[in-house]
């Protein structure tokens, strides 16, 4: 059997957006990347592994990206972090992780196969929709904030990463880009997920080993809101 922990810190507050020049913020300049392992590759920016015995088609490590431009319900989300089967050990054992992906893990006593087993390392933006917007203990912050989500091993957390570009009108953003306006551009071409919410949405990566696609999509998009919740949504940030 295998024993999980779940340990989720979701308070701390660490701004990922490169261009934030708000001193309240705390930046992390973190710019760990997935090694590449297209053996083909000549991009020198890419890390190229060259040791063929631990590759990761031999290990069976697979990545691909979860992308929605509906908002995530704070409490499903929450619920379902609650579930992830989360490691207590810092060495993971790929072999058990392959082995518990197919006959699946000890969760309080009940063994259950759960999508997120393999997953070894997932990280990126979210957008978690408030949960109360008004009075007290409100969160409407949460419509113009942008969330990182962090995951590696047994820790986890999601933190606040500074405001969407989409919480200010295109002619403000203009201005953090004077003279760099490529990369405005590549925001409104690459990161503009929709009109109505610009560059508010969903964009994780996921590596793991015995990764089903479908089955953490599918997880993840029972948390997103329905077309009612979005009508109420849309009210209230109108509002």
């Amino acid at each position: 059997s295998h024993s999980h922990s779940h340990s989720h810190a979701h308070d701390a507050s660490s701004c990922s957006d490169p261009d934030c020049s708000d001193p309240s913020h705390s930046h992390d300049h973190d710019h760990d990347s997935v090694a590449c392992t297209d053996p083909d590759c000549k991009d020198s920016s890419h890390s190229h592994s060259h040791d063929h015995g631990t590759s990761t088609d031999k290990l069976g490590i697979s990545n691909f990206v979860y992308k929605s431009s509906l908002p995530f319900n704070s409490n499903r989300l929450l619920g379902l972090l609650n579930t992830w089967p989360v490691p207590i050990k810092d060495d993971l054992d790929i072999g058990q992780l392959q082995q518990a992906v197919k006959e699946g893990v000890d969760m309080d006593g009940v063994v259950e196969k759960n999508p997120f087993v393999g997953v070894l390392r997932s990280k990126g933006f979210c957008w978690m929709a408030p949960s109360k917007w008004s009075g007290a203990g409100d969160d409407a912050w949460r419509h113009d904030t942008a969330m990182y989500w962090s995951h590696a091993g047994k820790h986890f957390g999601i933190t606040t990463a500074g405001r969407w570009w989409a919480s200010i009108s295109k002619e403000q953003m203009k201005g953090y880009f004077t003279v760099n306006m490529k990369e405005y551009e590549r925001i409104l071409k690459e990161d503009w997920a929709s009109e109505e919410w610009g560059d508010r949405r969903q964009e994780l990566v996921f590596i793991g080993t015995g990764l089903d696609e479908k089955e953490i999509s599918d997880a993840l998009n029972k948390c997103l809101l329905t077309e009612e919740e979005m009508d109420v949504y849309r009210q209230q940030a109108e509002a």
